[in-house]
């Protein structure tokens, strides 16, 4: 974060002002003395004009060994949009090369989606319960049972639905955090 917000020429002080973050916590960020959460990733982005992902970023050289993160179960960060609600898993572990998701899948129609949602990366889903269907711009709808699992680029426009009576529940595994707040609800 620090090589951003350099590169950009912004002082802590302007990317506090840019994000809504304290300049002590985007410190203690910069110096892996704080993980932020999800909202704050997502401001960090937006603040120093880059692609979420782009603040992890880092060659294996720089990646520490023996890190561990654990996610209780009903624990972990929230968000929540119209048409998904995700629990982000292990989110204390910073610098990670990919964002694993516990989904609960509210929409069950593809017209809850303004248009098929798309983003750079790769994502992989693996349905834990429920039954969905995956919604995609090159492919026929691909339904899912529990135990299915699909990995597909998420620049093809795409959208998950639920199908049966209850919302489905599914893991789902980005390589980019980009669009994971946006009104369309993609991942």
């Amino acid at each position: 974060m620090r090589a951003l917000r350099k590169r950009g020429a912004l002082t802590l002080q302007q990317l506090a002002d840019r994000t809504g973050i304290s300049q002590s916590a985007l410190s203690k960020i910069e110096n892996g003395q704080l993980s932020p959460t999800y909202e704050r990733i997502v401001a960090l982005a937006s603040g120093l004009g880059v692609e979420p992902a782009a603040l992890f970023s880092s060659s294996l050289a720089d990646t520490p060994i023996g890190r561990r993160g654990i996610t209780r179960a009903g624990e972990g960060p929230r968000h929540t949009t119209p048409q998904y609600d995700y629990r982000a898993l292990c989110a204390d572990v910073s610098g990670k090369a990919f964002l694993p998701l516990i989904t609960v899948v509210k929409a069950r129609s593809v017209k809850e989606f303004a248009g098929l949602p798309t983003h750079r990366g790769e994502e992989f889903i693996y349905l834990v319960s429920g039954c969905v269907t995956l919604h995609s711009a090159f492919y026929e709808p691909l339904a899912l049972e529990p135990g299915d699992s699909v990995y597909y680029d998420s620049g093809m426009g795409h959208a998950l639905v639920s199908t049966g009576d209850e919302d489905a529940v599914v893991l789902w595994v980005c390589s980019e955090l980009a669009d994971l707040a946006s009104p369309q609800g993609g991942v």
